[in-house]
């Protein structure tokens, strides 16, 4: 995915400071960088994310169980 749909999904779900946030730690693991834009956005259709404080690695550890989970049991 490329930074510009990062971005677009994160402020369509209202996540822009959350992006901004994680924009670096995002590109440097590239842990969306095989991920489709519908994955990161069905991610965001099931969690709410309503901590603001939220560390990357609590966003990196639901976002890789959800896309496991999808992926074994869809």
């Amino acid at each position: 995915m490329t930074e510009e749909q990062m971005e677009e999904v994160f402020s369509y779900y209202g996540y822009d400071d959350l992006y901004k946030r994680f924009k670096y730690p995002l590109y440097v693991s590239g842990l969306l960088d095989d991920v489709e834009e519908e994955q990161l956005e069905d991610f965001f259709e099931e969690f709410t994310i309503e901590h603001p404080h939220l560390f990357f690695d609590e966003f990196k550890y639901w976002l890789s169980y959800f896309l496991v989970f999808k992926k074994n049991f869809s």
